[in-house]
């Protein structure tokens, strides 16, 4: 379980997220929000790529300000899917996905299977040796996914996954995510659209200016009135 309390994230004496608190299991959990609502700064925070101002996280009852060592054990349960897919473009499609087996000491032709493996479940088998600018754009997404899973982590973190896909690749992407970590795992979401996500999610946290805007139910959430005005729907 991943769990936040009372968690605040300050940048230059300003509050930009929180405080905020709550827990995620198994699942799928949908973070959304305006630009500069807090979404990314909320997951960097999850997997201690942010120093949190105040409040704690915990990943699976390890705190990740208690040591270094801990941050890093509880990272090794985390799989984070960057927004700008964060790709080597001189590595092809194989050792991207490797790497992060490589720094972690895991054998180089163990590594390489796991990667064909990940390429494999991600719809990519085929595309083994391509570098990362021969891919289209929603090639590369899945390419980015392959990596954050090769580690085989508890939980998965997408931020805005979808920005700048097509709906049917959007809609291949999001089954691709639910699918694999929405039963077994758990899945945060952070998406500035959350439409592709309402009905498949099973909590809904809406953020607006760092502070919560609403949290529940996604049908409940989606028929609030504040959360419609944010994102120009209809309240149901």
């Amino acid at each position: 379980m991943i769990e936040a309390r009372e968690l605040s994230v300050s940048l230059g004496g300003r509050t930009i997220l929180g405080p905020l608190s709550g827990e995620l299991g198994a699942g799928v959990l949908l973070v959304a929000g305006p630009a500069q609502c807090g979404k990314t700064t909320l997951l960097k925070a999850l997997c201690a790529l942010v120093r949190p101002s105040a409040g704690s996280v915990t990943v699976d009852g390890v705190d990740l300000a208690s040591s270094p060592e801990a941050a890093q054990k509880a990272r090794s349960l985390l799989g984070m899917v960057f927004q700008n897919d964060a790709l080597f473009d001189s590595l092809d499609a194989t050792a991207n996905v490797a790497l992060p087996l490589l720094r972690r000491g895991v054998a180089r032709p163990e590594a390489l299977e796991r990667a064909r493996e990940a390429l494999a479940q991600v719809g990519l088998a085929g595309h083994e040796q391509a570098l990362p600018e021969r891919l289209s754009g929603g090639m590369r997404k899945r390419l980015g996914l392959a990596r954050a899973i090769v580690a085989r982590p508890r939980y998965l973190l997408a931020d805005d996954p979808f920005a700048g896909l097509d709906p049917g690749t959007v809609a291949r992407m999001r089954d691709l995510l639910v699918g694999m970590w929405g039963g077994k795992g758990g899945l945060i979401m952070a998406l500035a659209d959350p439409a592709p996500m309402w009905e498949v999610c099973t909590e809904a946290l809406i953020l607006d200016g760092g502070k919560v805007a609403a949290r529940g139910e996604p049908r409940q959430v989606r028929g609030e009135a504040r959360v419609a005005s944010l994102f120009g729907e209809a309240a149901a």
